[in-house]
């Protein structure tokens, strides 16, 4: 169907080359007009678009009124499989945003490759990310979207008993998600570790005898537990121990534009969310309990 548009172009050129020879001055006015004829061929020809030029899908990272975060699935507080439910922290997100008049566009990826993504600047940022010294030069910190707990999972209380904090864990083989602060934590304790992509894996390496203990964030282990409804043989068995409540904040490329203007706005809108009790609305959707105070750290 584009091929006919150009064709047509050279064939209306081709008459107009061929205009007919008259009189002195009728050849004059006629070639005028020819003239006139060819330079309108020419720039209707000249107006035609490329087929299959199109708008691209998303807007650059940085552009003010739309904003793309990398989440990473982490149920429930981001749910990659359920659009009406997203979780709890990307509705939070949103209705920050939105409250600043900005859009938030918030696809799913791995953990690896959300965190490659906004530190190379493809996106704006993360959803959330919890506090690493050495993220600092990748990112720009929000105020408190919440608190994590860690746990410690095993098939026996008996494994469990000793272990207070992440150091206690000497002589266990770990199994932790590959790329979260977890793991840094762990290997800097000199612990042996194993890193998985998923907390389903973790689950299933426990079972298998591959792990002494998993170390994970206790909502989405918690979320695959209940989510089997006993389907898996053996999940019975496992049992967690909290050791820790680690904060967690929405995390800005440094890289992007206006990257401080644009967690500025977060702030704000984070705090108008929590002000006229939207913040609290959301979380109990979810049957979940926001943090009672709201910090400023950074």
């Amino acid at each position: 169907m584009h091929r006919a548009e150009p064709l047509l172009s050279f064939r209306l050129f081709g008459l107009a080359i061929n205009c007919p020879r008259q009189t002195p001055l009728r050849a004059e006015l006629i070639g005028k007009g020819c003239g006139f004829f060819l330079l309108g061929i020419l720039l209707v020809f000249c107006s035609i678009k490329p087929a299959g030029a199109q708008t691209p899908a998303l807007p650059p990272a940085g552009h003010q009124s739309t904003v793309t975060l990398a989440c990473n699935p982490f149920p429930p507080s981001k749910i990659a499989s359920n659009t009406a439910l997203p979780g709890y922290d990307v509705e939070l997100l949103r209705a920050a945003f939105a409250s600043r008049k900005i859009e938030l566009i918030t696809p799913f990826y791995p953990w690896r490759r959300a965190y490659f993504l906004a530190t190379t600047g493809q996106v704006d940022g993360l959803c959330t990310c919890s506090y690493l010294a050495e993220r600092e030069e990748h990112f720009l910190y929000s105020h408190l979207i919440g608190h994590m707990r860690v746990a410690f999972y095993a098939t026996s209380n008996h494994t469990l008993a000793p272990l207070e904090q992440i150091a206690d864990a000497q002589n266990m083989t770990i199994g932790v998600i590959n790329g979260y602060n977890l793991e840094a934590i762990a290997r800097d304790a000199g612990l042996d570790v194993m890193t998985v992509n998923s907390e389903a894996t973790l689950l299933a390496m426990l079972l298998s005898g591959r792990l002494d203990v998993a170390l994970s964030y206790k909502a989405p282990m918690d979320f695959i537990l209940h989510a089997s409804g006993g389907k898996i043989s053996g999940l019975g068995t496992i049992q967690s121990k909290v050791i820790s409540n680690d904060p967690y904040y929405s995390c800005i490329a440094r890289t992007i534009k206006n990257a401080a203007s644009l967690i500025e706005e977060l702030n704000i809108g984070l705090a108008t969310i929590r002000e006229n009790g939207l913040f609290d609305r959301i979380h109990a959707k979810y049957g979940t309990v926001r943090d009672s105070q709201p910090h400023s750290d950074n």
